[in-house]
């Protein structure tokens, strides 16, 4: 940790030591019984940071009449942990608090835990607010809260905003910002976000929640009140029930935003992550049928035999592929929608299984992956037939498809046990997620019970399966990027970023946005050329080649001298990143930087792209890219892959500026840098 950033470092992603100080210091002050002063630097106000009703009365009523229990803390290499519950002596509940202090970020995490241990069903509960913080409002100053937009196959997925919400006590209402709302979890807005204060410092916020997850933020008196709760819960528990809340992380910063936000990208890709083979986590290369095999486009998926994709693995073991997806379809169906929910192979359409395309991709040291939809039953299959109580039904997904309650332990085993099987028989190294059965409940569900339990089980599929299979690679989507949020994030390699496919103008800005917060590589990107501007489009994400080897005219070469950069750089894309541009969805120009400070290097990407900076307006084929994080006073050697060109110029030097001229209208560059006493990249 520093004791202080350089100017050259004060947008980075290095924690400071008074930061971290802070974050200790407001652990201690939440979790203490002892009186302890109001609020931490004069803004940081130390309240229970959660909060429920509970039989009509708020939680900050009574909870410090209930009886309270205190865990042993336990400290490990990473972070310090706590638990902490109350139990209601009248009816038994209790609500457990499970809280970690990050030892290397000034990051604290936690959940909480609510269980009838009671002989009688407890009173209503509702209302619960997993994170309920207040910022104390020190002047007339206004807070901004930085987000992102979700992923619904739009425009503007991802696409940043900034939401002002100033001291308005007339009309509080008018200046509430309201986040979340929407079923899966960042359909409507990323679950990450920053509140900044008028003094240059502030809190990062991420939600573990892969449903309906609400979020708010508005003035409250002389505080802004910031809350995340589960949508829509209101229940009473039965003896023995148990359901529990969002997961919340909570980061603190100062300084400069930029700087809250790498801190967290960091935090991200250092303990939620999950590792890849190799000590940079590297992100593997993937292929899909759906994009290789163009003429089987995604409404015809269901079209693609095995003499379709078996012909695309010897092209791709060439070309440096690492993973090899079937996507959906592959069981027994017409239309790829319909059918799911039986996990069998389709043998009309690969009679010998998938061990003909498996076995020489095993060879090659290259995953073989399959599409599923395991929360998905539509009323034909199998299991609907058999165990019709498993069944959740009248769900509105592609018509009228139901859902697997795999919140059933044994329904969640039957879908288990086809996994086994492709695992173990078929050579499936790869579990592709795709959508979810939360878009509806029959009328018996209690009110947010069902989604609670459905979610906790989701989680506890997904867990099974990298239990069994720890190598297995698990690639997350769920009609896009809809289902990113902590806990996804912590068990997936990586994520869809849309479904609006292959418009690479509208995948330059949703990479801005997503990697505003997201570690880079986090999202899949596809690639449809092994052209710059297409193939580079994809680089600030996890590559999915749609290319199509077999014609007669592909540019082999070409496109494995992309495959090749791509590996050469990626390990870069754990560093911080900085937008060179603005950010703009019909902007001449979009670029931005990923720099890794422990290495002193990094890239720069920017593309000219084919709109006008005005309406009739002349266009500039010159931008200037104004590098970001480097030390001033060092050299760096900096090479243009556009046209080879390399040079020796002084970190003052580029933060004045490199002019980058790229002539035609979808043009890129990527400038590749290191420190001049640096190894190569």
């Amino acid at each position: 940790m520093k004791n202080h950033l350089q100017d050259h470092q004060l947008e980075s992603g290095l924690v400071t030591v008074h930061e971290a100080r802070l974050a200790q210091r407001w652990m201690e002050a939440v979790t203490t019984e002892q009186a302890v002063s109001p609020d931490i630097d004069a803004w940081l106000e130390t309240a229970c940071p959660f909060s429920f009703d509970y039989g009509e009365r708020n939680s900050a009523s009574f909870l410090s009449q209930w009886r309270r229990e205190t865990g042993a803390g336990k400290t490990n290499a990473d972070a310090e942990s706590r638990r902490i519950a109350w139990t209601d002596p009248d009816t038994g509940l209790r609500v457990t608090w499970e809280l970690k202090r990050f030892l290397d970020f000034p990051a604290v995490e936690w959940l909480l835990r609510f269980e009838n241990t009671g002989s009688r069903n407890t009173p209503i509960v509702e209302n619960v607010h997993a994170l309920d913080l207040r910022l104390k409002r020190i002047d007339d100053g206004i807070f901004q809260l930085h987000g992102a937009r979700g992923s619904k196959a739009a425009m503007d997925d991802f696409m940043p905003f900034t939401a002002l919400i100033p001291y308005a006590p007339t009309y509080p209402e008018r200046f509430t910002c309201h986040l979340g709302g929407e079923w899966p979890s960042s359909n409507n807005h990323l679950p990450f976000f920053n509140i900044e204060t008028a003094q240059s410092r502030g809190v990062m916020v991420g939600i573990g929640w892969s449903g309906i997850w609400r979020a708010q933020a508005k003035i409250e008196g002389q505080s802004l009140r910031a809350s995340v709760g589960q949508q829509n819960l209101h229940l009473s528990l039965r003896p023995g029930e148990a359901i529990r809340s969002p997961r919340i992380l909570l980061m603190f910063w100062e300084g400069k935003r930029l700087h809250g936000q790498n801190m967290f990208r960091r935090l991200l890709h250092r303990h939620y992550v999950p590792a890849l083979p190799g000590e940079e986590r590297q992100k593997p290369l993937a292929v899909t049928n759906v994009g290789a095999a163009r003429k089987f486009a995604t409404v015809n998926l269901a079209k693609c035999r095995e003499e379709d994709a078996l012909p695309l693995v010897r092209p791709f073991i060439n070309l440096g592929a690492e993973v090899f997806i079937i996507d959906a379809g592959w069981y027994k169906t017409d239309v790829w929608a319909k059918n799911m929910g039986d996990w069998t192979i389709d043998k009309e359409k690969y009679p010998r299984g998938f061990l003909p395309i498996s076995k020489p991709l095993a060879e090659a040291n290259v995953a073989f992956g399959l599409w599923f939809s395991s929360e998905v039953a539509t009323p034909d299959s199998t299991v609907a037939r058999e165990h019709p109580e498993w069944v959740r039904k009248n769900l509105t997904l592609f018509g009228h498809n139901d859902a697997l309650k795999i919140e059933i332990p044994e329904a969640r085993e039957w879908f288990l046990d086809r996994v086994r099987h492709l695992a173990d028989h078929e050579g499936m190294t790869c579990f592709r997620q795709d959508f979810g059965g939360w878009y509806g409940a029959e009328e018996e569900d209690r009110k947010g019970y069902n989604e609670a339990k459905e979610t906790e089980a989701l989680y506890a599929l997904w867990d099974a399966i990298v239990r069994e299979y720890p190598k297995m690679i698990m690639e997350g989507c769920c009609g896009g990027g809809r289902r990113i949020d902590l806990e996804s994030i912590g068990r997936f390699h990586w994520h869809w970023m849309t479904d609006r496919l292959l418009e690479m103008e509208n995948d330059q800005c949703s990479a801005y946005g997503a990697c505003l917060f997201l570690p880079g590589g986090v999202l899949s990107m596809y690639t449809e050329c092994p052209d710059d501007y297409s193939a580079w489009t994809s680089f600030s994400g996890q590559p999915i080649l749609c290319w199509q080897p077999l014609e007669k005219d592909f540019p082999m070469e070409r496109a494995k001298r992309q495959v090749e950069l791509f590996k050469r750089i990626r390990h870069l894309l754990r560093g911080d990143f900085y937008p060179l541009t603005p950010y703009g969805l019909s902007t001449p120009w979009l670029g931005y930087q990923f720099h890794r400070d422990d290495l002193d290097q990094g890239i720069a990407l920017a593309f000219h792209r084919p709109f006008n900076r005005d309406e009739g307006g002349p266009e500039e084929d010159t931008l200037v890219c104004r590098l970001r994080g480097l030390d001033p006073a060092k050299r760096y050697w900096v090479r243009s892959e556009r046209n080879g060109k390399e040079e020796i110029r002084t970190g003052a030097e580029l933060a004045e500026g490199l002019a980058v001229t790229i002539p035609e209208r979808r043009g890129a560059e990527m400038l590749i840098y290191r420190a001049k006493n640096k190894g190569a990249t």
